[in-house]
């Protein structure tokens, strides 16, 4: 095995020479992820609550004096206007009311996006609830009837997620779906290279002519490919870590529909033997899609087309994750642990949030690892075809 080795080690240095090369796929990502990933939702966070502390102008009309006390006292100054809707849909005030025929209309752009109009309308939606309340109670009052008519029971929702789970936060959701995308970043920078690459260099024949069988070849590239997809993995990892324990300390949080609290920081709590899993279910991914990259890299005639077909391959990678969203919707069966990509991504989960059970880690693995084998096994014929590697 040691031509394998050495092929790797080869393929590793020519890379590691690249100082930029480096700085962008090992260190780069650990200083942007916290950025990218938590910092425009922390500002976000901020700027909703600024917008909900100031006050906002809202075009009124036929409003009667109750309701113009309710808005004012919700941080809303009302101006009268002849046509709030119109005034709002032309952008001169960001929500509008109009009252007629015993109806309250709350008009607002809510179409584009998070936005002041958002927020203003929901200060007046929660300024006119608490009207009705209020004309409810007294109404109840006047006729003798106690106000616990209006609440015979309380209704509390308890998170009775696993404690595990709930440490996760969007972290443990997120950090499959990156994983993923940073093994298949890092791993191309060396199968291109090492591939493609090589045919433009001229080094191909050279390596070819060598006596090292075909399969040395084409395993010794794949583990390079594999080596430094799982350092770039690790690299976006530490990236992500470091943006939730940062964003958990800054009390980044999201108000959601349900009012429910959305934490955008997390914990992964993973014993060693949970850390093992995932690194054995990382390397597997990384084996199965290096092997494929290396295929993928000798057939292409040239660097640039080489990369034109990487791109495809991380978006087909992706496709399967963006399913594990909706995984509480439907009931995994053993046959889903055998899908491509979309087993890893639901072992990873599953170790997250502490379900992984052996008949998911063993399909999973096993899938993985012969998915990996022929995709080896198609790197080395690829090696072997002569019309294929010379055809640049």
């Amino acid at each position: 095995m040691k031509p394998v080795w050495r092929i790797a080690w080869k393929e590793l240095v020519q890379v590691f020479r690249d100082r930029k090369l480096v700085f962008s796929t090992l260190v780069l990502p650990v200083l942007l992820m916290p950025v990218f990933m938590f910092g425009p939702t922390l500002f976000l966070s901020r700027l909703l609550e600024g917008t909900s502390a100031k006050v906002q102008e809202v075009a009124v009309a036929g409003l009667p004096q109750e309701a113009l006390e309710a808005l004012l006292k919700a941080n809303l100054a009302p101006k009268p206007v002849e046509d709030p809707e119109k005034a709002v849909r032309e952008g001169k005030y960001p929500v509008g009311v109009v009252y007629e025929g015993g109806r309250y209309r709350v008009f607002g752009r809510l179409a584009g996006g998070v936005s002041e109009s958002q927020v203003a309308v929901g200060k007046a939606q929660a300024a006119l609830q608490g009207l009705k309340e209020r004309k409810v109670a007294e109404a109840l009052a006047a006729k003798g009837i106690s106000l616990d008519l209006l609440h015979p029971f309380q209704v509390e929702t308890v998170d009775a997620s696993p404690p595990r789970e709930k440490a996760g936060g969007l972290l443990g959701f997120l950090l499959p779906f990156f994983l993923v995308s940073f093994i298949l970043s890092g791993g191309q920078v060396v199968a291109v290279d090492a591939t493609a690459g090589e045919k433009e260099k001229g080094t191909l024949e050279a390596l070819l002519a060598a006596p090292v069988p075909l399969l040395h070849l084409a395993l010794g590239k794949t583990l390079a490919t594999v080596a430094m997809a799982l350092l770039s993995g690790v690299a976006g990892l530490v990236g992500l870590a470091v943006g939730g324990v940062l964003s958990a300390r800054l009390g980044g949080e999201l108000l959601g529909q349900g009012g429910q609290v959305l934490s955008l920081g997390g914990q992964i709590q993973l014993d060693g033997g949970g850390f093992l899993a995932l690194f054995l279910t990382a390397f597997l991914l990384a084996l199965f899609m290096g092997a494929v990259m290396v295929a993928l890299g000798l057939y292409a005639r040239s660097f640039k087309e080489a990369q034109s077909y990487m791109a495809p391959l991380l978006l087909l990678a992706l496709f399967p994750l963006l399913f594990l969203q909706f995984r509480g919707f439907f009931e995994l069966q053993p046959w889903h642990h055998l899908i491509p990509l979309f087993n890893t991504a639901l072992l990873m989960d599953a170790l997250l949030k502490g379900q992984a059970e052996g008949l998911q880690v063993a399909l999973t693995w096993g899938s993985t690892l012969v998915y990996g084998a022929l995709a080896l096994i198609l790197a080395v014929r690829v090696f072997a075809r002569e019309e294929v590697v010379f055809r640049n």
